[in-house]
């Protein structure tokens, strides 16, 4: 009995880890674009783990579902002035050619 109450328990408090792979607009173009990105969504509930590349211009979110949801991620990202779309899995983006307008030692824009 001990061990179905243990068991029963485990189940209601697993969590469900999903990922989310987007790209945004603007594209993200140097380490100040990434670090925007990654610092404006630390207070997001349920997000386990934000990593970005701006080589391959995605975002990728993993994420407890049961604490937030695809729809509310994505509009996260409108509270910093950024558009997202999902990626199909396997669909590769062009990073558009760009020359850096930030700010003298904010970002590290080679380009």
């Amino acid at each position: 009995m001990m061990l179905m109450l243990v068991m029963a328990a485990t189940v209601m408090t697993a969590k469900d880890i999903r990922t989310l792979v987007v790209t945004t607009t603007p594209q993200m173009h140097c380490k100040n674009c990434e670090n925007r990105v990654k610092n404006n969504l630390k207070p997001v509930k349920g997000i386990k783990s934000v990593e970005t590349s701006v080589a391959d211009q995605t975002v990728t979110i993993q994420y407890d579902a049961k604490k937030t949801s695809e729809e509310a991620l994505m509009a996260a990202f409108d509270t910093f002035g950024y558009k997202v779309r999902k990626l199909a899995e396997g669909e590769k983006i062009v990073k558009e050619a760009h020359e850096c307008k930030e700010k003298e030692g904010m970002g590290d824009c080679k380009e």
